[in-house]
């Protein structure tokens, strides 16, 4: 018999404190499991995951380093999930704090989704400092099969969204029916240079690209990217311009597609 797991687990860290401050949990079971971290007004952390049969595990943690004497602590989490027999893992990381009079604003967010009526898993981590929002990811732990975000069934889909404090950013998206995969190893938001409100989508971090994703079965994938300055496409080599409104500078790809497709590059930029 499977044991039953429906578990809340909230871990809240405010006013002082002394050291870093560790969150190392894990689950195995069937129902429901959702962490819940917040670090001060650093930043926080949520996981949601749930189905029939549902494993992983949650890590996380607040330095309390207050770097330069900057107010705002470093803080991480990173999460390892599957789901088998259908359910979903859901992840957000997002930025609340920041040394806004030379990095600017806070608000930069990092969310990851799978749903699946089958099999699906994640293993994804995202970074905070006084300055950015960093998707980091190598040589951290990847997927069974080598990835960030895999799933399969006759109804499933993964998404990823990536923004900057001004709502900038990038989504890549893929569903249907059959298995996909994700590899999305470095992303991170602008903390340097005019303006501060920028984002890499697939590169950044100082390291080598793997952005890319294969798929298989009849679906969809999209990727989309919205920025006020302009956005950069690293797979097609253009410059997409914008004026400084809203939103301006605009980037939608949709491609249907019954059989196998591979992405062999995903990475793009925008401000």
């Amino acid at each position: 018999m499977k044991r039953v797991l429906a578990m809340l687990a909230i871990l809240m860290m405010t006013g002082v404190i002394s050291a870093q401050t560790i969150v190392d949990t894990s689950w195995s079971g069937s129902g429901n499991f959702e962490v819940h971290f917040v670090a001060g007004d650093d930043a926080h952390s949520d996981l949601w995951t749930g189905g029939t049969s549902i494993s992983g595990n949650f890590y996380a943690v607040d330095y309390d380093d207050n770097p330069y004497d900057y107010e705002v602590d470093t803080t991480e989490s990173r999460v390892k999930a599957s789901v088998t027999g259908g359910g979903y893992i859901e992840y957000i990381h997002v930025r609340d704090d920041s040394w806004r009079r030379m990095y600017g604003d806070a608000g930069q967010k990092s969310y990851s989704f799978i749903g699946t009526d089958d099999k699906a898993e994640m293993a994804f981590a995202s970074w905070t400092n006084y300055a950015r929002l960093r998707d980091c990811e190598y040589g951290k732990p990847r997927t069974s099969n080598g990835h960030h975000f895999e799933a399969s069934g006759d109804e499933f889909q993964i998404y990823h969204e990536l923004n900057d404090q001004n709502g900038d950013g990038a989504s890549i998206e893929v569903f249907g029916s059959g298995s996909a995969w994700i590899n999305l190893m470095n992303s991170e938001t602008g903390w340097a240079g005019n303006p501060k409100g920028s984002f890499k989508f697939g590169k950044g971090c100082g390291c080598y690209k793997d952005a890319k994703a294969g798929m298989s079965g009849v679906g969809i994938f999209r990727e989309n990217a919205w920025a006020d300055n302009e956005l950069n496409i690293d797979a097609l080599g253009i410059r997409i311009p914008g004026d400084g409104s809203d939103n301006s500078a605009q980037y939608h790809l949709s491609i249907s597609y019954a059989g196998t497709l591979n992405i062999p590059d995903l990475a793009l930029d925008g401000n």
